[in-house]
């Protein structure tokens, strides 16, 4: 081992040049970190994996760093100097922190984060989806939040891109071809109404929205949704709309209340059926569509986001069932005992 003395120096001939992180080698604080702990080059050297040799010549390298011998031999091993004393707790701390920095970004823990998601929902996805993702964050990731945000569609695209939005769930054909998404489900429109509504009407669940409707039969418009007011439209209805919202929010509360029926995503519909008694019927040529999952590829890697996704591909099986029975939050003793579309 180097005389510690060749590395202090004379009075009066003390270095002027302030040491910079730039000069630093990582692995000569991990070196530094190991001697400090262990008091010994041999042990330091298996803490580290490495030679003794190797470690003799870090601290040759820390030495001439510092101007200071920083350990010093004795009988059972080395000693540290003042200095190396005094550097001790500001190295380790610095190389936790780095540690705390890298651990999280290579794991995620649901049991413990306190991470918040940010997600971009139509109306429709966030009746479809959000009710069970919420039940299962409550018991997986109970600290986990998970933020709703609705973005204008000129704005969609670089909301996803910019990861101002984590996710995006719901049918955007104007997303970006580049953007990863995975499909939840085919989705179509029915027509919805109170069950005494269709029961005075005479409709049995055999009926289709053609070009028979009952004629007292008054509708719901919800602006928000453009293909239901097409299909309105289609089947000579409009004349018939007596409220238009713009979005389902107060639906249940009005088709409870009113003899109205109205047009809307099969899976609403569903999620509606337990806050009275629904009925619910085909509409003839009523188009599907696919409801997808969105994300930025440069999320792909990310812990949290790969979490997330495995989960909504758990809770809903992307593209491999119909999700009505299975996964809509509905306890089953509150469920209707029959909803026909």
């Amino acid at each position: 081992m180097p005389n510690p003395s060749d590395f202090i120096a004379p009075p009066g001939d003390e270095p002027t040049d302030a040491l910079r992180v730039q000069d630093l080698d990582l692995n000569l604080l991990k070196t530094f970190n190991a001697v400090y702990a262990e008091k010994h080059v041999g042990r330091a050297a298996l803490r580290l994996g490495i030679t003794q040799p190797s470690v003799s010549h870090a601290l040759g390298r820390l030495r001439l760093l510092f101007h200071d011998a920083l350990f010093v031999r004795t009988g059972g091993g080395v000693e540290p100097t003042p200095r190396a004393q005094r550097l001790a707790a500001s190295i380790d701390r610095a190389l936790a922190i780095l540690q705390a920095v890298l651990d999280e970004g290579a794991q995620f823990s649901p049991a413990t984060s306190r991470r918040t998601f940010r997600l971009h929902m139509s109306d429709f996805a966030e009746s479809a989806f959000l009710p069970t993702l919420m039940r299962e964050l409550d018991e997986r990731a109970p600290g986990v939040v998970v933020e709703t945000l609705h973005i204008e569609e000129n704005q969609f695209n670089v909301a996803v891109e910019s990861g101002r939005i984590d996710f995006a769930m719901g049918h955007f054909p104007h997303a970006f071809t580049h953007f990863h998404r995975s499909e939840l489900l085919q989705e179509r429109y029915v027509l919805m109404m109170a069950r005494r509504v269709a029961e005075r009407c005479g409709l049995d669940e055999h009926f289709v929205l053609d070009t028979t409707v009952p004629p007292a039969l008054q509708f719901i418009s919800v602006s928000s949704h453009p293909q239901s007011m097409a299909l309105l439209e289609q089947h000579g209805l409009t004349s018939r709309v007596r409220v238009a919202v713009p979005n389902f929010m107060v639906v249940p509360a009005i088709l409870y209340r009113c003899d109205y029926a109205l047009i809307l995503p099969r899976t609403v519909a569903r999620a509606f059926a337990p806050l009275g008694e629904m009925a619910a019927f085909e509409i003839a040529n009523a188009s599907t569509w696919p409801v997808n999952a969105y994300w930025h590829r440069r999320f792909d890697a990310d812990p949290g986001h790969r979490w997330l996704r495995a989960l909504l591909m758990e809770l809903f099986r992307i593209g491999t069932r119909e999700p009505y029975d299975s996964w809509l939050a509905i306890p089953p003793s509150l469920r209707p005992p029959a909803f026909n579309a």
